[in-house]
């Protein structure tokens, strides 16, 4: 829940549990992403950057967007009682010089900065420091996983982003950098970017909100409707590249190279169903996940399918 003021010059006061404003494709919603899952990136940017209580500002215009927030925990149970709670900021710029139905150019960049609590907590709802990323919602499968990152102080991301859309066509790319300051120990680093395009086989184009920065869901121009006159709906193909590596310095949080590709039919404006099919092209294992962790794992494969009603 959260309160929203809207000033003079487009200028946005929200306060409440919200989403962190930070990373294109973790401020776009889940019903409006091309694929089921989000990107290894989500690896360094979701476990410290995702809904917290606090305060957000932003300003706005038709091709440009500038944001700061302030933030506390998540409403999420702390894994323990007593000691402060963490605190954090982030914030996020966007710019797109082209911004028209049919074409979009997209520049953007973002940091945030976590103070871990005194309950070792990044967010409430994470309980605990680790860095991990799971293969599909509920899998429990997680090819990333630092581990706990032991005597861990403070957290920052920092992050790139850009993006192209030409009719039917879109390009979107993000690299992130994360840095773990350590009480005692050394800092460690990691890392994560992607590529993904994507083609509307039926025509048409994405949509495009400029004043956010963000991609929302396509719309068919023609919908679903059985029957001679009746249209197919909107078919959506749709290809991601993505790579982390959450090795660095003590910490065998593994690395991988993935591969997705996405067929998905728009049926309206408010039903869409997807089909995915991810392979890792390579894995490093991290500590824990088999007995001989020298060895790089083959033949991971995943297939989910997604059914959608959003309005």
């Amino acid at each position: 829940m959260s309160m929203t003021y809207t000033g003079l010059d487009s200028l946005e006061i929200t306060a409440g549990h919200q989403k962190q404003n930070i990373s294109m494709e973790l401020q776009e919603s889940s019903n409006d992403i091309m694929f089921t899952e989000r990107s290894l990136v989500n690896t360094v940017t979701g476990i410290a950057f995702d809904r917290a209580l606090g305060l957000h500002l932003k300003s706005k215009g038709k091709g440009w967007s500038a944001q700061l927030g302030l933030y506390g925990e998540s409403v999420g149970k702390s894994s323990s009682s007593g000691g402060d709670e963490g605190w954090g900021m982030s914030t996020r710029l966007t710019y797109a010089p082209i911004n028209t139905k049919n074409q979009v150019l997209h520049f953007g960049g973002y940091a945030g900065f976590r103070d871990v609590s005194d309950n070792d907590d990044l967010l409430n709802g994470t309980k605990g420091t680790a860095l991990k990323y799971e293969t599909a919602h509920m899998s429990n499968l997680y090819l990333l996983n630092t581990g706990d990152i032991a005597n861990l102080d403070k957290l920052s991301m920092y992050g790139v982003e850009a993006a192209y859309m030409q009719g039917p066509f879109s390009v979107q790319a993000e690299y992130a950098l994360s840095d773990a300051s350590r009480d005692g120990a050394s800092d460690e680093d990691f890392s994560a970017y992607y590529v993904q395009v994507g083609w509307t086989l039926t025509g048409g184009s994405r949509s495009y909100k400029g004043s956010d920065g963000e991609f929302k869901r396509l719309k068919p121009a023609n919908k679903f409707s059985p029957g001679a006159s009746g249209g197919w709906g909107a078919w959506e193909l749709a290809a991601r590249y993505d790579h982390a590596d959450m090795n660095s310095g003590d910490i065998n949080g593994g690395e991988v190279t993935a591969l997705t590709v996405a067929l998905n039919w728009y049926v309206n404006e408010t039903v869409r169903v997807m089909a995915d099919y991810r392979t890792a092209i390579d894995v490093e294992p991290r500590a824990g996940l088999i007995a001989n962790s020298s060895s790089d794992l083959e033949d991971i494969d995943t297939f989910t399918l997604r059914g959608q009603w959003a309005f």
